[in-house]
């Protein structure tokens, strides 16, 4: 079974509107004038997908943020437009920047970027089939972890970057965990996640 969120935004606001809509207050006897029943289901709202507006579309981590220029345009157009190439120039044209940008500095630290050339190497190549289109897959039938959903600890930023800035096609030593091995950024939370729902370690 393969399931495909085309908005992970949706996947991780639906818990907290399920827990906004609980009534958490256990005394019947309360008379507090400011005090309001809540029923015992729920109350959905049945408008018409046409009365929303969708402000943000991001399937994949980073790849909205960093490799598009045309926000509006794209947070209108749909996975289809993705799968379409609708988007490619211009990913292409970002992502060229991104290694103009920085391969110096990857060289220097030991690394081999991956070439873009045009959209014709393995730049492409390897990050084309994780970003077009911009969805996040989960099949139920492969091992849980970034790609294949994300968990909480996943380090989906630096898997994401090693696929678009690394040279993933060679023999090299270099693999797309390469810069989560680093780490880019700090290796853990400050604070243990829970293992219980909703997960997340209390706010700080």
């Amino acid at each position: 079974m393969k399931l495909t969120f085309k908005n992970t935004a949706f996947a991780l606001v639906l818990p907290l509107m399920v827990l906004g809509a609980c009534d958490s207050d256990d005394d019947d006897t309360d008379t507090d004038t400011d005090t309001v029943a809540v029923d015992e289901g729920f109350n959905f709202s049945t408008n018409g997908i046409g009365t929303y507006t969708r402000v943000d579309r991001m399937g994949m981590p980073a790849v909205a943020t960093a490799l598009i220029t045309s926000k509006d345009t794209y947070n209108n157009a749909d996975p289809s437009d993705d799968a379409a190439g609708t988007f490619v120039p211009e990913i292409v044209t970002n992502l060229q920047g991104l290694h103009d940008a920085l391969d110096d500095d990857l060289v220097a630290a030991g690394l081999v970027p991956c070439v873009v050339d045009g959209g014709n190497g393995s730049c492409v190549t390897v990050a084309g089939p994780l970003i077009i289109p911009d969805t996040l897959s989960i099949d139920s039938g492969a091992a849980s972890g970034f790609p294949n959903g994300r968990l909480l600890a996943d380090p989906v930023i630096d898997v994401t970057l090693a696929v678009a800035l690394l040279e993933l096609t060679q023999d090299n030593g270099q693999s797309a965990l390469t810069l989560a091995s680093i780490p880019l950024g700090p290796p853990a939370n400050d604070a243990e996640f829970s293992a219980e729902f909703p997960y997340l370690a209390a706010p700080n």
